[in-house]
């Protein structure tokens, strides 16, 4: 199948950039594994922030500076001033898309205050801003003709003579391992937090395939070790309880109903926080009993149905048991602003991208405005390529190579449980790489991959069906995983020193003079690795005659 732009995840970024490219004129695609309304975009909660009433306290330096001290002296100001300026723009589009902001009795749209953050500027739709986004984007997709193949899990970047020509990807339907064509390619395929399975709020598919795919083809990814903790998830479950919930008021309390901690700091602080008081023998609560149950009921029907439905907690006479889980990774894909890779014509936006916006640590609310901000730009680059270009050709014989791979997995007998390694895997990550760090408990977390990077070739299908094996995804995703748990590692045992999401406890300062760079991981050969630390300019000449050299 050929396509002019094929983009690779249905999040809100993938959406946009899809969006954006087909009203350039093309023949668009977008490739996701399961529905693709069950995006991480879908779950995001709280809201998007915006500054959209410069007449009162708040403005776009403002949000330009709590960004950029969000993100602990690594994030890149010219990136985040240029997104934050375009964030109004970015509200008004969506709200003309049809996405219902909550408002006042006036047309108002309403903002609530989040972590990190010097004002009130998060624009919300109750507590499911994301689902909203995401299911209004999807329709406008399909409305102008967008063709979207759910089931099609993405493998790997097709090069010809060292220049994109397509992708492989598993049809799941039947397990066959198809080539799609492609001028552009854009990778917007989400984060890697839920390689921490049992500890995080994402699902297993959010294991880096996307990530992992770009490195094997010669792309630098970056800050991979930043993994922020959502501080507030249910201790039992992992289930999400959005940053809305403080924001609207909730207090964090232990079990003697004292508060230990301020609510609205910034994620990694406050999960840091948690994380000392739950060790040191605590439990540690969200107490909504002093609010309107009115309030409640409007702005946080989610929070209140996921206590009741999974917790069995009536959050309106109940503490909420809560405790820290991997949420967000700020790691990915290394990006110029244009959201241009190292492989030419093919771009990354969102989740999977290091864009340089977030820095060490990401800023509740500014999640949903990066992938809006950087899907459109995506989408316009993938285009301005795509007319540029003619198709490139597909090697067959790449292709067929990986038709084997999958024919090996189906047909050999399985020596190992695939569920349990991935529990163990996520197990060992929170333990080892988790909202505390050192070199020992790394190191014992990087010889634990090693063996399963070891065990991975035993790993076979029980069942030998074609049709919708989940035995056969899960093998694949957690393939992946491991490559992705393996950069994590690499990277945090290199940066010694602690700042925004990563804590080394046995280098708790931060260390200016050696690492207020990004670190940069790249694939020397199969299965082998290098780390650096550069410092730099995204725009600089040298990237700049780097774009101009890939545009040839």
């Amino acid at each position: 199948m050929l396509y002019d732009v094929i983009v690779v995840g249905s999040g809100i970024s993938g959406l946009y950039a899809a969006l954006y490219a087909k009203r350039a004129g093309f023949h668009v695609a977008v490739v996701t594994k399961t529905n693709p309304l069950r995006s991480n975009s879908s779950v995001a909660s709280g809201g998007i922030n915006a500054v959209i009433d410069t007449s009162s306290y708040d403005s776009i330096t403002r949000h330009v500076n709590d960004t950029e001290d969000g993100g602990d002296g690594l994030s890149d100001r010219d990136a985040i001033t240029q997104m934050c300026s375009e964030a109004s723009s970015i509200i008004q589009e969506l709200s003309e898309m049809g996405v219902a902001f909550d408002s006042d009795v006036k047309g108002k749209i309403k903002q609530r205050p989040f972590g990190g953050t010097k004002a009130s500027r998060t624009c919300y739709i109750a507590d499911k801003t994301g689902a909203s986004i995401t299911q209004n984007l999807f329709k406008k997709c399909r409305e102008e003709g967008i063709e979207i193949l759910s089931n099609y899990q993405f493998l790997n970047i097709i090069e010809y003579k060292e220049k994109l020509s397509g992708i492989t990807v598993l049809r799941r339907a039947d397990s066959h391992v198809i080539a799609l064509a492609c001028k552009a390619l854009v990778l917007a395929g989400g984060g890697y937090a839920g390689i921490y399975r049992g500890h995080t709020t994402n699902p297993q598919e959010s294991c880096g395939d996307v990530i992992a795919a770009a490195l094997r083809a010669g792309a630098r990814i970056s800050n991979m070790e930043f993994v922020q903790f959502h501080p507030t998830t249910l201790a039992k479950s992992g289930a999400l309880i959005s940053e809305a919930a403080r924001g609207e008021g909730a207090y964090i309390v232990d079990e003697r109903g004292e508060r230990f901690t301020e609510e609205l700091q910034t994620r990694d602080k406050l999960a840091r926080d948690i994380s000392k008081h739950i060790l040191a023998g605590h439990k540690v609560y969200l107490d909504f009993r002093h609010l309107d149950p009115a309030l409640i009921e409007e702005r946080l029907p989610s929070t209140q149905k996921i206590a009741l439905s999974s917790a069995g907690i009536d959050i309106t006479k109940e503490l909420l048991e809560i405790s820290p889980a991997a949420h967000y990774t700020m790691g990915g894909i290394w990006t110029r602003q244009d959201t241009s890779t190292d492989i030419p014509y093919v771009f990354a936006c969102g989740e999977c991208a290091q864009s340089g916006v977030h820095g060490a640590n990401r800023l509740g609310g500014n999640s949903l405005l990066e992938s809006a901000y950087f899907g459109r730009i995506a989408g316009r680059e993938a285009a301005k390529v795509a007319l540029k270009r003619e198709f490139g050709m597909i090697d067959y014989a790449y292709v067929e190579k990986e038709s084997r791979k999958i024919d090996l997995i189906l047909s050999g007998e399985s020596h190992f449980n695939i569920n349990a390694m991935r529990k163990n895997l996520g197990e060992g990550l929170f333990k080892n790489v988790g909202v505390f760090r050192t070199e020992e408990s790394l190191t014992t977390a990087l010889e634990y991959i090693n063996y399963l990077l070891k065990k991975q070739y035993g790993l076979h299908c029980v069942s030998k069906e074609r049709h919708n094996n989940v035995e056969l995804s899960s093998i694949l995703e957690f393939k992946n995983a491991l490559i992705i748990a393996e950069t994590i590692c690499m990277c945090a045992l290199k940066r010694k020193e602690s700042r925004g999401a990563h804590y080394r406890e046995d280098y708790p300062n931060k260390d200016d003079k050696k690492f207020a760079v990004e670190s940069y991981l790249t694939q020397l050969q199969e299965n082998y690795f290098q780390v650096s630390f550069e410092a730099g300019n995204r725009d600089s000449w040298l990237y700049k005659l780097k774009k101009i050299l890939h545009l040839q």
